[in-house]
C-alpha cells in the first residue's frame, strides 16, 4: 500500500480509451434490450429467453476464445469482434426503426453479442500484461474496472432516459457507433506478437495445456465453481426480475435505469479505490466485498422503494468493483502469460456455463413462485458460497507479492 508505480503507458491508454467507449453503448444496451422485449409483449419469460441467447455463445466459444488468443495477435482478435458487433447492432437498430422485432431475432442479435465476448475478453485480458510493467497490473486492472464502473453508472441510466423519450432503436444505434469507436483506438495499439512455441500443437493439445494450468490452483477452480453457482442463481434473478420489478411499481425503464446506475456508481467508487490501495490479502478481501450482493437482492425481494433499491444496488457495485479488479490482477500475476488467454478461458467457461439455464429457469419460474423466491434464494446462494470458499487456507492466505506467473517474452511491435 502506498507504493509508487510507474504511469500507464501511451499503449495502455489507447486500449482504455476505446474500452471506455464501447463500454458506455454496451452498458445502455440491458435497459434497452428488457424493455424492447417487455413492450413487444413476450413477458419475463421472453426476457429470460433473450438473455439466455446472449450468454450461449459465450459459454460455447469461449474456451476457443482462449485458445486463439494465445495462437494469434490478440488486438487482432479484438478489433474482429468489435467491427462484428458494430455490425451487429447497426442492423438491430434499423429492424427497430422500421418494424416489428421477432422474439427469434432478438434472440440472435444478443447471441452474435455474446459471441463477441467469447473472443474479445481473453484476448484483453491477455493483452494487458504486455502493455503494462508487472508492479503496474493491478493499477491497470483497476482503471479497466473503473471504466467498467464509469459505464456501468452513465450507461444505464442514461439508456433509460433515451428509451422513455424515443426507442431501443436509439440505444441499439448509440452502441453500434461505439464498437467503431473502439475500433479506432485499438489500432493506436501496438499489435502484440505471439510467444514463440517449441513446436505447433493442435486445439486439443493446447486446451489439454491450459486445463492443466487451471486445474493446478486451487484458489482459482474452486472461486470458478462458486460463479458458476451465482450466475446460475444470483444474476438471472437480479437481471430477469429486477425490470418486471421496476416496470411494475419502480418507475420502468427509467427507474431501472437508475437501480443500475446505483450498481456503477458503487463500482466507480471500487475502482477509484483500487487504483491506490493494494490489499495484502486480495483474495480474501474480494470474497468479502461479495456480501455487498445480497441488499441488491433482497431491496428488490422486500418490495423496498426506489432509494433504498439504489442503495442496495450501489453497495452490490462496489463489491464487484473490488472483487473484479482483485480477481483479474491475482490471474495476471500468478498464471503464465503464454497460456494466460486459456485460463481465462477456463474461468469464464466455468463461471458463464451456467448462466444461459439460469436465465431461462428464472424467467419460467417467476410466474409460479414469485419474484420474492428467487431473489432470496439468490442471496443465500451467495451467504453460504462464500462461507464455503473463505474457509480455504489458499484463498485466505495467498497475498499480493506471491506472483508465480513466469514471463513469456511476449513483446509489443507496432
Amino acid at each position: 500500500m502506498g507504493r509508487r508505480t510507474p504511469p500507464i503507458s501511451r499503449p495502455m491508454r489507447n486500449l482504455l480509451a476505446g474500452y471506455y467507449t464501447s463500454l458506455l453503448g454496451t452498458q445502455m444496451t440491458p435497459v434497452a434490450l428488457a424493455f424492447a422485449v417487455l413492450s413487444s409483449g413476450y413477458g419475463v419469460a421472453g426476457l429470460g429467453l433473450v438473455l439466455g441467447a446472449g450468454r450461449l455463445p459465450t459459454v460455447g466459444f469461449v474456451l476457443v476464445g482462449g485458445v486463439l488468443a494465445d495462437r494469434l495477435p490478440r488486438r487482432t482478435l479484438m478489433l474482429i469482434t468489435d467491427l462484428s458487433r458494430c455490425v451487429s447492432q447497426a442492423l438491430l437498430a434499423i429492424w427497430v426503426f422500421t418494424g416489428h422485432v421477432p422474439l427469434a431475432a432478438l434472440m440472435i442479435f444478443a447471441a452474435i453479442d455474446g459471441l463477441g465476448s467469447a473472443f474479445f475478453r481473453p484476448a484483453m485480458s491477455g493483452l494487458i500484461p504486455s502493455l503494462n510493467e508487472p508492479a503496474n497490473l493491478q493499477r491497470a486492472n483497476a482503471f479497466v474496472g473503473f471504466g467498467r464502473s464509469l459505464g456501468s453508472l452513465v450507461g444505464p441510466a442514461t439508456g433509460g432516459l433515451l428509451v422513455a423519450a424515443f426507442s431501443p432503436g436509439v440505444v441499439f444505434a448509440v452502441d453500434a457507433a461505439s464498437y467503431l469507436i473502439s475500433g479506432l483506438f485499438l489500432l493506436a495499439v501496438p499489435r502484440d506478437t505471439v510467444a514463440p512455441r517449441a513446436a505447433p500443437a493442435g486445439m486439443i493439445a493446447e486446451l489439454r495445456e491450459g486445463w492443466v494450468e487451471f486445474r493446478s490452483r486451487r484458489w482459482l477452480w474452486t472461486i470458478v465453481a462458486q460463479f458458476g453457482l451465482l450466475h446460475l442463481t444470483v444474476l438471472p434473478a437480479y437481471m430477469v426480475l429486477g425490470p418486471k420489478i421496476a416496470a411494475d411499481g419502480l418507475g420502468g425503464a427509467r427507474g431501472w435505469g437508475f437501480i443500475l446506475g446505483g450498481f456503477g456508481a458503487g463500482a466507480v467508487v471500487a475502482g477509484l479505490l483500487m487504483a491506490r490501495v493494494t490489499p495484502r490479502r486480495p483474495l480474501l478481501v474480494g470474497i468479502l466485498c461479495l456480501f455487498g450482493f445480497v441488499p441488491a437482492l433482497l431491496t428488490l425481494a422486500l418490495g423496498a422503494p426506489l432509494p433504498a433499491v439504489i442503495a442496495g444496488a450501489f453497495t452490490a457495485g462496489a463489491g464487484m468493483g473490488v472483487f473484479t479488479t482483485l480477481w483479474e490482477t491475482t490471474l495476471q500475476a500468478n498464471v503464465p502469460r503464454e497460456v494466460l488467454s486459456r485460463v481465462v478461458a477456463y474461468d469464464w467457461f466455468g463461471s458463464l456455463v451456467t448462466l444461459p439455464l439460469g436465465y431461462v429457469i428464472v424467467g419460467f419460474a417467476a410466474p409460479m413462485v414469485g419474484a420474492a423466491a428467487p431473489l432470496v434464494l439468490a442471496a443465500g446462494v451467495i451467504v453460504s458460497t462464500s462461507a464455503v470458499i473463505l474457509a480455504l487456507p489458499d484463498v485466505r492466505h495467498l497475498t499480493s507479492d506471491h506472483a508465480t506467473a513466469s514471463p513469456a517474452g511476449e513483446r509489443t511491435t507496432s
